[in-house]
Parts: C-alpha cells; structure tokens; sequence
C-alpha cells in the first residue's frame, strides 16, 4: 500500500537487507505525505530487524516529482522525530550538489 514499506534480502548488494518503500501508486506523483509515510515506515522496518543503520534516497524526488526542498524537509523531519531504539546513523544518498545543498540548508534550518 502507499505510505508502506516491505523487506527483502540485499542479494549481491553489500547490504543485508534492502527496504522497499511505496511512495507512489502507478501513474501518479509523489505527495509530501506518502513521502514522510514511506519514510517513517521504512526506520520501521529498520528497527525491526534491529538494524543499526539505513541508507535513504531522496524519495519520490525523480519521477514522483516531489520537489527537492519539499522532500527534505519531510524526511528529515520523520528522521528527527523517530525515536531510535537499534538504529545509530541515518545516511542520505543524494543525486547530485544541488540536492545535497537542500538537504543540508533544510538540516540547518531545523536545527536551529
């Protein structure tokens, strides 16, 4: 379902585990909500399998077309409002300088 997120093996990933996050429904675009839901479902996930560290995209960002800024400030904030009990480090892979500026000045700005 949208806002959801399920577990697989990582295969030949250098990963344990691959978390596969629903942020959009066939044809459609990416919401600020499914975004954070897709987020906050996927530390879940973590935290079940007592993960000590996820690596996140910029959900929904791409063809979901979810602005840069919109989708940091979602999932920053459902990082900085989850309550850790096995994970340790949050990581996020960006695309490219831009979306690691947005990123960064969102971080800066929540933090006060």
């Amino acid at each position: 379902p949208l806002g959801e997120a399920a577990v697989t093996g990582g295969g030949n990933l250098k990963a344990r585990y691959v978390i596969h996050a629903a942020g959009m429904e066939l044809g459609s675009s990416v919401s600020a909500r499914s975004c954070e839901m897709a987020t906050v479902n996927s530390l879940r996930r973590a935290e079940e399998k007592k993960l000590r560290s996820i690596a996140f995209p910029a959900i929904g960002t791409g063809v979901g077309g979810l602005g840069l800024a919109e989708c940091a400030r979602v999932m920053l904030s459902a990082v900085r409002n989850h309550q850790p009990q096995s994970l340790e480090r949050v990581v996020f892979i960006l695309f490219d300088e831009a979306a690691l500026r947005s990123f960064e000045q969102t971080w800066k700005q929540m933090s006060g």
